[in-house]
This record gives C-alpha cells, structure tokens and sequence, in this order.
C-alpha cells in the first residue's frame, strides 16, 4: 500500500498519508484504499495545473503594470500574487523556482508601492512594513505542510480528524499550527487530544499525545483564580 503514495504529494493525498501511518489517531477512519489514493492525487494534479495557469496569467498581468497604473490596481495584484505564493507552498511537487519567482516579483511591487508613498507619511511606510513583516512569518509557517492543509478554503482534513492530524505531525510543525489557532481552538483542541489519549493502547502514543498537550498548554491564556463570592441567603458558594 506505501507504494501507491507518491514521492512528493499534494494536500489531498498527503491527509492519507497521515491516515496510513498514524491509524491510532483517527477514530473510526479506516485506511485508504487504492481508489481513495489514486482520486486524491488526481484532485492534486488538477489543483497543481489550475497553480501553473493562474501563475501564468499573473505574470502577465505583473508585465502590464506600469507608473500610469493606479495604486489599487497594484495592490490588488500583489494581493493575487501573494495568495498564490501561499498556494505554492502546499501542492504535489517541488515549485522552489516558482516561489522564487513570485517573491522577486514581490519586492518589486512592494518598492513600488513605498515609493508611491510620500516621503513624510510615515504612518503608512509603518503600516506596510508591519504588513510584510507578518506577511514573512506567515511564509515562514507554511513551509510545514499541515499549515498549508488547514488554511485552505477547502480543507483536505475533516474537522472530526483535525486533532488526528496534529498528533501525527512533529513538535515543530503542531507549534506551527498552534500560533493561528484562536484561544476557544486551542482549549477545544486540548479537550481532543484528552479524549484520543484515553482510547491510546501503545505507551509510546500516549508519550507522543502528552508531549503535544503539554505543549499546547504552554500556549493556552493562564486565567487568575477569582476569590470565591461570599454565601448568601439567595445565591450560595460554589462549591
């Protein structure tokens, strides 16, 4: 069965590929089947060859560009060649040239736009360097796959195998994840993983299950005890 998984594969494929090697994290999923596996990775070879069209096409558009074109027009572009940069990062091949490519094409945009900017409006040169300064750590996270998989707008993942999913993935990666989860998500998350340990029969899965929520604990708000409220005659302690 291992066979049947390409070398490099895409967003589809690679949620069972998670599926096949971590079985013990996914109630009530069974392992993929040949037909699953050969329909994922048509949905990523249709997904890579939509990628090379669009990219195309906004190359093209970048070419047009020109001192005439209006400022909302050059950020509309470069709002598409950023969504395409981050599509890059999760398809069924090595796109390095790519990538490269559309980041070139970025800075050039981006020193378009600070220079369009007038010298003394320092509040928007801030504002945009505060946008490229997060707009980088957000590159820098979805070099881990499971990033890519889950801010997707259709994800591969099933929402009842997200928890799954993060337990099969290494440290790195589940911090990763961990730093675009609100709050309410990570305690939900929390909450998850208690749920899967308890059913875990191999000590070494639950050593990897406490790892993971040892460490999202360190991510979740410390909230201050409050002071128990005084006994009333109409609203008594909580005990």
């Amino acid at each position: 069965m291992k066979s049947s998984f390409s070398k490099w594969p895409g967003a589809w494929e690679r949620h069972l590929v998670r599926r096949f090697e971590c079985p013990q994290y996914f109630e009530g999923a069974a392992r993929p089947t040949a037909t699953e596996i050969a329909a994922a990775q048509l949905k990523d070879q249709q997904e890579l060859s939509q990628f090379h069209s669009s990219l195309e096409t906004l190359i093209s558009r970048c070419m047009e560009l020109t001192d005439e074109t209006s400022a909302e027009s050059v950020v509309a572009v470069k709002k598409e060649l950023d969504a395409c940069h981050d599509t890059a990062f999760g398809l069924a091949t090595d796109l390095t040239d790519q990538k490269n490519a559309i980041a070139s094409l970025n800075e050039i945009i981006t020193s378009v736009m600070q220079k369009a900017l007038d010298k003394t409006d320092t509040p928007n040169r801030l504002r945009l360097m505060q946008i490229e300064a997060a707009r980088m750590e957000q590159l820098h996270r979805l070099e881990y796959p499971i990033v890519c998989d889950l801010l997707r707008s259709v994800s591969p993942i099933p929402r009842g195998e997200v928890t799954g999913a993060l337990l099969a993935e290494s440290d790195t990666a589940y911090k990763a994840v961990l730093e675009i989860f609100d709050n309410d998500r990570k305690a939900y998350l929390a909450q998850r993983i208690d749920i899967i340990m308890a059913d875990l029969d191999s000590h070494s899965h639950k050593v990897q299950a406490i790892r993971k929520l040892e460490l999202l604990h360190k991510h979740l708000p410390v909230i201050p005890s409050q002071p128990d409220a005084p006994a009333t005659k109409d609203k008594p302690a909580t005990v």
